[in-house]
């Protein structure tokens, strides 16, 4: 994967004469078994991509109906980590921390409830025009904006987002639908 050091462009939405990154997506998943160490994996590479001089960010995507893991059983979920602006997520977001002695925000933790939980407050407030709100296009437009408000950022050349569980878990169907289709929106060259 080369970093291109030239202008964004596209639906990027630059102002005028602004030199910036052309942001690379990275997806993490499993196989059918869980706990096979994503998390750790994302954290390593994050760290050689940084070492490398690239300056990267990562972010956890949980296919589970709670908007965080705050109320959550830990010794069926484990460990809440909690960032520095008060988010509750999941544990993966501390080990992140570690590995590229980064702060992160609770923007780095997305669940299927709080993707949910966004579309039907835009349902309710009218934005969507009347129209019947469905899993393609609403549910995967708002969680593709979620992986992209951390590639818009002009400090990042890398987004690394690790998908939880498993891959053959219904829960996953619309996170791995955004990523095919974030494919076609930014690219094949921009995505791995």
């Amino acid at each position: 994967m080369e970093i291109n050091r030239g202008r964004r462009g596209g639906w990027y939405g630059d102002a005028p004469g602004k030199e910036r990154t052309l942001t690379k997506y990275v997806f993490v998943t499993g196989g059918v078994t869980s706990s096979l160490g994503k998390g750790i994996t994302s954290s390593s590479l994050a760290r050689l991509l940084r070492a490398r001089g690239l300056r990267v960010v990562t972010q956890k995507l949980d296919p589970y109906i709670n908007v965080d893991p705050g109320t959550m059983n830990p010794f069926e979920h484990g460990e809440v980590f909690v960032t520095d602006d008060g988010g509750e997520t999941d544990l993966d977001l501390g080990h992140y921390e570690r590995f590229l002695d980064q702060s992160l925000r609770r923007d780095s933790n997305v669940t299927t409830g709080s993707i949910y939980q966004s579309v039907i407050r835009k349902e309710r407030r009218g934005d969507y025009l009347g129209a019947t709100v469905q899993v393609i296009p609403h549910i995967t437009n708002e969680i593709k904006a979620r992986i992209r408000k951390l590639g818009d950022r002009d400090d990042i050349d890398v987004v690394i987002t690790e998908v939880g569980g498993t891959v053959g878990d219904i829960e996953s169907l619309p996170f791995l639908e955004a990523i095919r289709q974030m494919r076609k929106d930014v690219g094949a060259s921009n995505t791995c």
